[in-house]
C-alpha cells in the first residue's frame, strides 16, 4: 500500500490511533481495521478491514469495507458528522477530522490530518469546487461511485462479461428501478464531458453502453482494483 512513517510532503493524509500513525501520499491508499495498514485493536468484533482512505478525483475519501460497522467521519472545526454505512464512501472535507466507530462494546477514534484546505460537499456527497478535473473524470456521489465498483466487480468475476443489471442491482441491495436511473445519471455526465459511446433512453442498459462506461471509469481512475471489497460477495 506504500505507507510510510515519513514526513508528510505534497498531497498527503496522515490517520493514527494511540500514538501510532501512518501516512500515505497520493495516489496511495490506507486501511485500518484488526489486520490492516494502521492496526486499530486485536478486537474479535472489528473487520480485518473496516474502512480505507483514498485519493481520487482531487481530494480524499473515506470508505466503508465493513459489513455491519458504520463510520462516522466528524470535523471538529465545524462540529459536523456524516456516516458512512456499510460499501458507501465520503469525501474527508476537513483538513482535521477523526473517524469514530463501534465494533462490539467498544468504541474508537482514530485522529486524521491530510494536505490541502476545506472543502465543501453537498448533501449528495459530491463535492463542490475541487481542483480542475481530467477529462471525463467528474465529481461522483458515493452511490454512483458504488454502481462503477459493482460493474467492475461484475466483469472481474466474469472474465470479463458483465451481469445481467437485476443480478448487479440485488448484489447492491437496490432494486433494478434504481439501478437504472444511478446508470443513466452516470452516463449522462459523462456524455456531457464528451465521453462517447453512452448516450441511450431511460434504462437502456446495453450491453455495450456498460461496457464503455466501465472502460472508461478504469481508464481515468474512477475505480480500482481496490475499490471492490465495497461490493458484497451475495449473489
Amino acid at each position: 500500500m506504500g505507507v510510510t512513517d515519513d514526513g508528510p510532503t505534497g498531497d498527503w493524509l496522515s490517520l493514527g490511533v494511540a500514538g501510532d500513525w501512518r501516512t500515505v501520499h497520493a495516489p496511495e491508499s490506507l486501511t485500518f481495521g484488526r489486520r490492516a495498514d494502521l492496526v486499530v485493536d486485536a478486537n474479535p468484533f472489528m473487520h480485518r478491514i473496516v474502512g480505507r482512505l483514498v485519493h481520487r478525483q482531487g481530494a480524499w475519501w473515506l470508505q466503508n469495507h465493513g459489513s455491519s460497522i458504520r463510520l462516522e467521519l466528524r470535523s471538529p472545526a465545524t462540529g459536523t458528522s456524516l456516516l458512512a454505512a456499510p460499501g458507501e464512501q465520503l469525501p474527508v472535507t476537513s483538513a482535521e477530522f477523526t473517524i469514530n466507530f463501534v465494533a462490539g462494546p467498544t468504541t474508537y477514534e482514530l485522529e486524521g490530518r491530510r494536505s490541502g484546505g476545506e472543502l465543501t460537499a453537498d448533501d449528495s456527497g459530491t463535492l463542490i469546487g475541487t481542483s480542475t478535473l481530467d477529462f471525463g473524470s467528474v465529481p461522483l456521489s458515493p452511490e454512483q461511485h458504488l454502481l462503477l465498483v459493482a460493474l467492475y466487480d461484475s466483469a472481474t468475476r466474469n472474465r470479463g462479461a458483465i451481469e445481467g443489471s437485476s443480478v448487479i442491482a440485488r448484489r447492491l441491495g437496490w432494486t433494478p428501478k434504481k439501478f437504472h436511473r444511478k446508470l443513466d445519471a452516470v452516463c449522462l455526465k459523462l456524455d456531457r464531458q464528451g465521453v462517447r459511446g453512452l448516450k441511450g433512453g431511460p434504462g437502456d442498459l446495453a450491453e455495450s453502453r456498460r461496457a464503455v462506461l466501465l472502460e472508461h471509469a478504469l481508464n481515468s481512475g474512477l475505480v480500482s482494483a481496490g475499490d471492490l471489497g465495497l461490493v458484497g460477495s451475495g449473489t
